[in-house]
């Protein structure tokens, strides 16, 4: 759940992000966690 707890933390996001952002299919995943947090 690296990902999970990544997008709950704070600074945990900003590095599991560029570890994700280059992978296609995270990158679907991050877009959609974007619009649920809004």
């Amino acid at each position: 759940g690296m990902c999970k707890a990544g997008f709950a933390g704070d600074d945990a996001p900003r590095a599991v992000f560029p570890s994700i952002v280059g992978r296609p299919r995270h990158h679907g995943i991050m877009i959609g966690m974007g619009q649920k947090d809004s």
